[in-house]
């Protein structure tokens, strides 16, 4: 790839890229929402279908370090096409084998299988974007990912539930096939640069190699940079799962408002996920880096009217205004610190380790969701009446977190 096609932020390989990634990530949030409500269709279970959702998102983070060592060690570009390939070929075996009419452990098996294809796709998307723009684009770049990202999460399900309303499982299986195999096709026509990098020992000890070297990186040229992924993490871990867990038992219990108010919601939050990454590009350069801890300042002070909203439940729809007006902006915040974090990341790390950082970097910020779900659930559930208070404990603890991340910046500035 040349210096000028690198200069533009959309260039023919960087924009080949989100078109496939748009294809792609579409048709797999319509199928796996899809394929979630077959499975609650036919058992009738909420147990059931939580635990095979639960179970899903295990091989993303088992997989994901195996992800990136691949990611370093062989052409993304192939991995890319070669994973949307299989996975067009096992949905349409899947499809011609059942149909709508799969039992439910052959939806299991294949929501599982979609997981442990994400789980090795991501890191070879993550580690491309730094090859394929200029650093000068590269916030801008990361934060067209983002969007990419939140626009299949937010209309996939939409659109998967449409679908499978109107016509049922069977059509959208045959539309991700085609999905897939024309994202794989793109990928075909890619330039991503590529090193081969000489093979050494069998893969036990490749793997331990991979992983110290990754780790040496750390701990030992970067050990600030793990500081900010850790409390990027905390992120995870205090306020955005304070959201998934609060916001459901906020709106509906104790609101007692409808599902489709809380909808509503969702809805809210996926409209200021793709509003960070649409500012990303605009504050790029205008932001300083060793500034964006005022990003995770103003989600704590955002947090706070959620929780007077819930304070003052005597007025459900108008703290149901305010709750929504709040969770657009303080998404638009969380993401847009989350695309700093990112990007600094992406700038810091040598070409030959890309991968593996990225994996290790979707790892720790995932192991910290189910922690902080169950966290939440129980400070919820033994809340009862005074439930504003555990919202504004996750606004002290973003703000700890701001101050901490100010301390991080500054020391990778140093």
């Amino acid at each position: 790839m040349t210096q000028a096609q690198k200069k533009k932020l959309f260039g023919r390989d960087f924009t080949l890229m989100v078109a496939g990634q748009i294809i792609s990530l579409f048709g797999n949030a319509a199928l796996r929402f899809a394929l979630s409500m077959a499975v609650l269709d036919l058992t009738g279970s909420a147990a059931l279908f939580g635990v095979i959702s639960a179970i899903s998102m295990v091989p993303t983070v088992l997989f994901s370090p195996f992800g990136g060592i691949l990611a370093d060690r062989v052409s993304k570009k192939r991995i890319m096409a070669a994973l949307d390939f299989t996975t067009a070929g096992l949905l349409l075996l899947y499809a011609l084998a059942w149909g709508a009419k799969a039992p439910v452990l052959a939806i299991a098996v294949m929501l599982v299988a979609l997981s442990v294809i994400q789980s090795f796709y991501q890191p070879s998307v993550q580690s491309s974007i730094p090859l394929l723009v200029g650093e000068e684009h590269l916030m801008a770049a990361n934060g067209v990912t983002v969007q990419v990202n939140a626009l299949s999460n937010l209309l996939g399900p939409i659109l998967g539930g449409l679908f499978y309303g109107f016509f049922g499982i069977a059509p959208i299986l045959y539309v991700s096939v085609i999905c897939f195999f024309l994202s794989a096709v793109m990928e075909c026509f890619l330039h991503i640069p590529f090193e081969k990098r000489e093979k050494k020992g069998n893969m036990f000890q490749l793997v331990r190699s991979e992983f110290g070297e990754a780790g040496r990186f750390f701990l030992r040229q970067q050990r600030p940079l793990l500081k900010l992924l850790f409390l990027a993490a905390g992120l995870n871990l205090f306020l955005s799962s304070m959201l998934t867990v609060g916001l459901p038992f906020l709106v509906k219990l104790y609101l007692g408002l409808s599902n489709q108010h809380y909808g509503f919601v969702e809805a809210a939050m996926g409209v200021g996920s793709i509003l960070g990454g649409l500012t990303a590009g605009l504050v790029a350069g205008k932001l300083p880096f060793t500034r964006a801890h005022l990003l995770l300042t103003a989600s704590a002070v955002l947090t706070l009217p959620i929780g007077a909203a819930v304070l003052t439940a005597g007025a459900p729809y108008l703290s149901y205004g305010v709750i929504l007006v709040s969770v657009t902006a303080l998404m638009c915040c969380t993401t847009l610190f989350s695309v700093y974090a990112q990007t600094l990341i992406q700038k810091l790390t040598p070409e030959g380790l890309l991968g593996k950082v990225s994996s290790a970097v979707t790892v720790i910020c995932m192991c910290a969701f189910p922690l902080g779900q169950a966290l939440y659930g129980f400070l919820f559930d033994g809340a009862g009446g005074l439930s504003f208070l555990v919202v504004f404990l996750s606004a002290v603890f973003c703000f700890l977190i701001s101050l901490m991340s100010r301390r991080a910046l500054k020391q990778i500035e140093a």
